[in-house]
């Protein structure tokens, strides 16, 4: 009997966490998703993501990218510090141009996106940039996210450390994440290609594991459709990283000021539905 009662327990306290780490989420926000069939989902999460994406200035003397990231970003530990993405370290919050942070396009703006065009949102998407490391974030430079058996360079950080290789036939080269943010980063470019479809002058963001059309997406101006990747590596750190606290308060964060949610952190089981699991290659193009 008294293991009885100990297992209604602890079924009860899991039923009110899951309800209290759904309980941002705005009321009806979701209202309009189909999930009857994968390309229902897709479409129906598009237009819900896309209604009320409010651009935020990439740099202006008002609200920018910069106030989102340092609130979103924020060191849950001490409010006057910020977190990084890639060497997991504490920071003062000093604000734009400063030595030690910069931000991060997970979703490197040369792929796709180079020049900040006004109807062009995913410039500025703060749901894909994040603040991190300047030297870390240079390192990392356009490098396609993957996994690395042999790297040319290994940056200390809390887990295994993030790792960088040149190798021929990849654009730049690869850059693989610690163990405690692979599915951030994930989960980030999976909206960005959800987000982004081609409406408009936005451009068409496909994930994909095919290196030609990643390369091809590198030319300096904006594209109407672009490519990045590694996808299959994306929905592997996308299950081995679930979505944690600190990334449900990052998305209500961005939220706040974007008024647009990354699905996949609200709805992580999406991401099977639309992407398939974790395979090789995306089902648009």
């Amino acid at each position: 009997m008294r293991r009885w009662c100990r297992s209604i327990v602890v079924a009860g306290l899991v039923l009110a966490l899951a309800a209290a780490a759904n309980a941002a989420i705005p009321p009806g926000y979701y209202a309009r998703v189909d999930t009857s069939l994968p390309a229902r989902l897709r479409a129906t999460l598009h237009a819900v993501i896309k209604a009320g994406h409010e651009k935020i200035p990439y740099s202006a003397p008002t609200t920018d990218t910069w106030n989102v990231l340092e609130a979103a970003d924020q060191d849950p530990a001490d409010s006057t510090r910020v977190i990084d993405l890639y060497r997991n370290a504490s920071y003062r919050k000093f604000g734009a141009g400063n030595n030690y942070y910069q931000r991060e396009h997970t979703w490197p703006k040369s792929f796709g996106f180079p020049k900040n065009d006004a109807a062009n949102f995913c410039y500025t998407d703060c749901h894909m940039l994040f603040l991190a490391d300047g030297g870390y974030n240079a390192a990392r430079s356009n490098n396609v996210y993957d996994n690395i058996t042999t790297p040319d360079e290994t940056y200390p950080v809390e887990g295994t450390g993030c790792v960088d290789e040149r190798e021929a036939g990849f654009p730049e080269g690869r850059w693989e994440v610690w163990e405690g943010r692979r599915g951030d980063v994930a989960r980030a470019l999976l909206y960005m290609d959800v987000r982004y479809e081609g409406d408009g002058a936005e451009p068409d963001l496909v994930l994909t594991d095919d290196l030609n059309r990643i390369e091809a997406s590198n030319v300096g101006h904006n594209l109407r459709v672009a490519y990045m990747g590694i996808l299959s590596t994306l929905l592997r750190w996308n299950e081995q990283d679930p979505v944690s606290d600190g990334e449900r308060r990052r998305n209500d964060v961005v939220y706040r000021y974007q008024h647009n949610r990354n699905p996949f952190v609200d709805h992580p089981e999406w991401v099977g539905t639309i992407f398939g699991g974790a395979r090789a290659d995306s089902t648009r193009h």
